[in-house]
């Protein structure tokens, strides 16, 4: 192993000869690859960042929403709460505002106010119907005709008696509280059924209605004719963007920023209102690297005090990721905002391996070589640890490739990519790069006293600690061990939880926005039970209307810190039976008799037909329970999930053998979102595992000692714990932001690791003795190793400005990881060594070389 060893640094010494050999053509192929690849970037680059692209076609969760909004459409809506100026939301003032507000509503969705922007037009357009107290529809009875009337559109009240009235009777109507105004009517709230996610991936096959029935359908006499062909129909539809929801949101603030609504003040609910501050975020994240990138600039200025030193690094880091992005754009890989994280991970580990090897190169022109003699004898050094950096990190990033979750594996695969062009760059075009403009000359050593001044303090606080941790190994390794093993211990505290409101700092508009939406009008997420029974008619057996009316009733009562309203066909009969007894509250309840329920329904469905097609298929088969929440961590709706799921189970069982073909699920965007948070949480937490066992095992490999690998690993392993040991002992939950940073702390910690561990074997192997290795080592990779940590630090540090808080902890978290990493290497493992003494196979090698030797002579 030690001759392989010797052969990597042999090939590495003369590497920069050979570059430079070839310079022109090198630079040449690398000018023209950069071209290709940044055209395909431009060109090709494609994003995808809608909720279902996280999962594959056959997920079961995807396959269950798909199934619903093939029967009933979009669950993907939007939700207005408004507060009125006046506190009233029946007041004169606020039911003319509202009238207004709905009416331009109409208009632009039907594209009937011409002088709108075409823009508006056309994002409204997406809206396919809008519910508040203007339209809300109530049942009344005329003798045996049931009628649906709308509570102001239809009847509006001109006085205050007439809207004291249409109060008294908004509030006798039980699905009307909290979903168009709040118990003390100081909130309204408007409700828009969307298109997100229904519409069809093939235009061309013209879009497929919700229902199965066209108006020529009933025939005179109550009989209903169904298309079948409808029916068996399946339509594919295209996946909603980020962008389509941030442009819908434009289009609606727009609206409602209007003067003449400026007795309300508007609050947004929703996917669209939550993609929007992503969105928003998003582009914050980009300035926010940007930021970083300024950082890392400074920092390397500061530390070298040479353009070129600074120049070189920062090509290094955009070429590997453009090169990265671009071959996979050319592959027609779609990737994710997720591309972001990889490009942090690129950041870390090409700075590393430019800063070691102009360290390197620096310290050997102090030293008095030449310029190419110094970068053969700086590449010498430095090759195999970057290289075995690069292999190390580049498993830990593939690691990710066994998730079930396509984007993880893409970001996997395009941070690899990324790490491995920012290895090829560093080898074989940094050398070219030096040769033409490189960061030593005489002249600019005098003129840059005050970086000689930053190394030469540096350097001295660094050679105090060989000295320092002899007389302290035990000590100092005892002491790490115990923070190791408490880090430990708050990891298994540690909550992996996700709440979307909460990821936004106190007092945004979304985090006020959950608040006023969960304490006072129906809760800010939705979530839909799919009901198929597999056969015609079955929801119009009382039986099944009567359990689905305890199940509400159930969650309601089992539930409530959850579940604020439900709704379902249920109701609709209750509330029927009711209107049609003259309104006796002793009707308010599922008729015992079949018949009955098939007549209520049918008066039902011919006052208010487009309700009943929300409600209900046409065939009765199928329907579904609408389920509205409080805003909860994913920690707690998961274990409510579980718990409803067994509710849902329980309730139906018995219908198994009279419908066998029946399918009861939990489904909707929410349910979608918990899920992907489940297997993103789940997937990091394997893929961390397993990137451990690899990167040990190749530690131990290229290292060719299983005490070097297994000594390696042990500070890499402490910045990991300190993230999830200080979030556990503190309280604060892991998000999945925060989990996906693992990766990147490892890939840090390891490149600083495999530096200092190859150069002490090293050093070992050549004199033998600890401490002389250990004073050569931190003299030669400590300023590097400390150059790249304040670098790095600092640059992470640049997240914590984030509004994001999911962003801000990955900052804050990720710098001080990196701050552990570096007291890891400069003392726990000098303590390791100088207490333990491994032998790192330099007996065998001993040996080895006596046994050449002799055959030599003989």
């Amino acid at each position: 192993m030690q001759s392989l060893h010797t052969r990597f640094n042999a090939f590495f010494e003369q590497a920069p000869g050979i570059c430079l050999r070839w310079r022109w053509p090198v630079l040449l192929l690398f000018v023209l690859l950069t071209v290709w690849l940044t055209y395909g970037m431009v060109a090709r680059f494609t994003m995808e960042m809608s909720l279902e692209s996280w999962f594959k076609d056959e997920d079961p969760a995807k396959l269950s929403l798909d199934r619903f909004r093939q029967v009933f459409g979009s669950d993907d809506g939007l939700y207005i709460v408004y507060a009125p100026n006046d506190g009233d939301v029946f007041s004169e003032q606020s039911i003319a505002t509202l009238t207004q507000l709905h009416r331009e509503f109409d208009a632009l969705r039907f594209g009937l106010k011409p002088k709108a922007e075409p823009f508006v037009l056309e994002q409204l357009g997406r809206v396919e119907r809008v519910d508040s107290l203007y339209n809300a529809r109530y049942q009344v009875a005329e003798g045996d005709t049931l009628i649906a009337k709308r509570l102001l559109q239809d009847d509006f009240p001109a006085t205050d008696a007439a809207r004291d009235a249409k109060r008294q009777l908004a509030h006798s109507q039980p699905t009307f509280e909290l979903a168009y105004f709040s118990k003390d009517d100081r909130y309204g709230g408007i409700r828009f059924k969307t298109d997100f996610g229904v519409v069809p991936l093939y235009p061309e096959t013209g879009k497929q209605e919700n229902n199965l029935l066209a108006e020529d359908d009933w025939q005179v006499g109550g009989e209903l004719q169904i298309n079948t062909a409808l029916q068996s129909q399946q339509t594919e539809y295209a996946e909603m963007q980020m962008e389509e929801y941030l442009d819908f949101m434009t289009a609606l603030r727009q609206v409602t920023s209007q003067p003449e609504y400026a007795h309300f003040t508007f609050y947004y609910t929703g996917n669209a209102a939550m993609m929007e501050f992503a969105m928003n975020n998003m582009k914050q994240a980009v300035g926010l690297m940007g930021l970083m990138v300024v950082a890392v600039v400074l920092l390397l200025w500061l530390l070298f005090h040479s353009f070129s030193a600074v120049i070189w690094p920062v090509l290094v880091i955009c070429c590997s990721a453009f090169w990265s992005i671009g071959l996979l754009s050319w592959l027609d890989v779609e990737l994710s905002n997720m591309v972001s994280l990889s490009f942090m991970l690129i950041l870390a580990v090409g700075v590393a391996d430019c800063v070691h090897v102009l360290s390197a190169y620096i310290y050997y022109r102090d030293k008095g070589f030449e310029h190419r003699d110094a970068m053969r004898k700086a590449y010498r050094k430095t090759g195999m640890p970057i290289f075995l950096t690069t292999i190390t990190t580049m498993a830990g990033m593939l690691a990710l490739t066994i998730s079930d979750l396509p984007q993880i594996s893409t970001f996997g695969v395009n941070s690899a990519l990324g790490v491995a062009t920012a290895f090829i760059f560093t080898v074989f075009l940094l050398p070219v790069l030096l040769d033409i403009w490189h960061p030593y000359t005489r002249k600019q050593r005098k003129q840059n006293a005050q970086a000689s001044r930053v190394s030469k303090t540096l350097q001295t606080l660094l050679d105090r600690i060989p000295a320092w941790i002899g007389r302290r190994a035990k000590s100092v390794t005892i002491a790490y061990f115990a923070l190791f093993f408490l880090f430990i211990f708050g990891a298994t505290q540690v909550k992996v939880d996700t709440n979307l409101a909460e990821l936004t700092k106190e007092n945004s508009e979304i985090r006020v926005t959950y608040e006023l939406v969960d304490n006072h009008m129906m809760g800010g997420q939705n979530l839909e039970f799919l009901l198929d029974f597999g056969q015609p008619d079955a929801l119009k057996q009382p039986d099944v209307l009567k359990a689905i009316d305890d199940l509400q009733q159930r969650l309601e009562t089992q539930y409530p810190e959850f579940v604020v309203k439900t709704f379902s066909l249920a109701d609709v009969v209750k509330d029927t039976h009711k209107v049609m007894q003259q309104g006796q509250e002793a009707y308010y309840s599922i008729p015992d008799d079949a018949r009955l329920t098939g007549q209520l329904l049918y008066l039902f469905d011919n006052a208010n037909a487009d309700d009943r097609r929300q409600l209900v298929s046409d065939d009765y088969a199928q329907s579904h329970i609408g389920i509205q929440l409080r805003n909860k961590g994913s920690y707690e709706y998961t274990q409510f999930f579980d718990a409803i799921r067994q509710d849902l189970r329980d309730s139906f069982a018995p219908f198994k053998t009279q419908y066998p073909q029946m399918q009861v699920e939990v489904t909707g965007s929410l349910a979608l979102m918990m899920e992907l948070i489940d297997y993103i949480s789940w997937a990091q937490l394997k893929s961390f595992t397993f990137a451990l066992v690899i990167i040990t095992l190749l530690l131990i490999v290229a290292l060719g000692s299983v005490q070097a690998g297994l000594i390696s690993m042990v500070p890499n392993l402490l910045p990991a714990f300190f993230t999830f040991g200080v979030m556990g002992l503190a309280g604060i939950p892991l998000d999945t932001d925060t989990l996906i940073i693992a990766p990147l702390i490892i890939g840090i910690a390891v490149d600083d690791t495999i530096h200092f561990v190859a150069h002490y074997r090293d050093a070992w192997f050549e004199s033998g003795d600890v401490k002389q290795s250990l004073v050569s080592t931190i003299k030669e990779v400590g300023q590097a190793v400390t150059f790249t940590t304040i670098i790095l630090g600092v640059g992470f540090s640049m997240l914590a400005f984030s509004d994001y808080m999911g962003l801000a902890k990955t900052g804050i978290f990720g710098s001080l990881a990196i701050v552990v990493a570096l007291s890891s290497d400069l003392l726990l493992l000098p303590a390791l060594i100088s207490w333990l003494k491994p032998d790192l196979g330099r007996k065998r090698w001993l040996a080895r070389q006596a046994r050449e030797a002799s055959v030599c002579e003989s």
